[in-house]
């Protein structure tokens, strides 16, 4: 299962993960082996912003591994369902996508969520004074390809390559599109959550303010209206955990589990428990 969401740079969004930067790092169960890469800079562990004092990702590409519980902020969550339902409202974080895969062993999955968006392309007008357009498509949306290998001590082995593609300015008949893609391939131990952040992008929004009614006069219309650009950074996370299904009783398990979580999301109830503090 996967969730996949932007996330306005400015918020304060500390994620409590071990970023990859050897061979390898702890999960709380002992070794956990973790392989990552596409790391740009040297600073692979999370530094705290001297301003801010928030918690943030490394430059560029970096992968974290949560493990069984996802802690975010104060907050610890079961599962992805619990984040999605938490932050489902929260104006700073744009949830793309909750994608759930089910594939064999060694075996690619892939799933796609979006839509096929016209451009034009080439626009002439003939002799008789007709006007002809050419136009192409272009996908714009979320999607996932997974590659799962599994070995006896039910670690995974994921090849993974996620791409989004959004429509960033749509002027005229030629919408220009901001596309963010990642592959690599980490291990992780069975139902252990990782995280892929650092895919950084505008998120630009054009409004046109107008004088009512002068601003729709053709040819002086613009005398009486002007445009304004909003530039929003905004950074892509991708939070992805493997289940592994060997029988019917676990298949069954997992199903009665996720058929709780839309039950908890129907009905409004966050699961998730405040981080306790040492007392001195």
């Amino acid at each position: 299962e996967a969730l996949i969401m932007e996330v306005n740079v400015n918020k304060g969004f500390k994620l409590g993960a071990e970023w990859v930067g050897s061979e390898y790092i702890s999960a709380g169960d002992g070794r956990t082996k973790v392989y990552g890469g596409g790391f740009t800079g040297a600073n692979i562990m999370p530094t705290p912003n001297t301003t801010t004092n928030v918690i943030g990702f490394p430059e560029g590409f970096s992968v974290g591994v949560m493990g069984q519980t996802i802690k975010i902020g104060d907050f610890y969550f079961p599962n992805l369902g619990a984040v999605f339902q938490a932050y489902q409202k929260d104006t700073d974080i744009h949830i793309l996508s909750t994608p759930q895969i089910l594939t064999l062993d060694n075996e690619e999955a892939e799933i796609y969520v979006g839509e096929n968006i016209p451009y034009q392309t080439r626009q002439e007008t003939s002799q008789t004074d007709r006007d002809y357009s050419s136009y192409e498509y272009k996908d714009v949306g979320v999607s996932l390809k997974i590659t799962p290998q599994i070995n006896e001590e039910r670690f995974v082995r994921l090849n993974i390559f996620q791409e989004v593609t959004k429509v960033v300015d749509n002027e005229g008949n030629r919408p220009t599109t901001l596309k963010r893609n990642t592959k690599t391939t980490v291990t992780i131990k069975d139902r252990n959550t990782i995280v892929i952040g650092g895919l950084i992008g505008d998120d630009i929004t054009n409004t046109v303010h107008q004088v009512p009614c002068l601003g729709n006069i053709p040819f002086m219309g613009w005398l009486f209206k002007y445009k304004s650009e909003n530039r929003e950074k905004r950074n892509l996370f991708i939070f992805i955990t493997p289940h592994i299904i060997e029988n019917p009783v676990e298949a069954k398990a997992i199903y009665e589990e996720k058929k709780g979580d839309i039950d908890k999301v129907k009905e409004g109830v966050i699961r998730k428990y405040k981080m306790k503090r040492n007392k001195k």
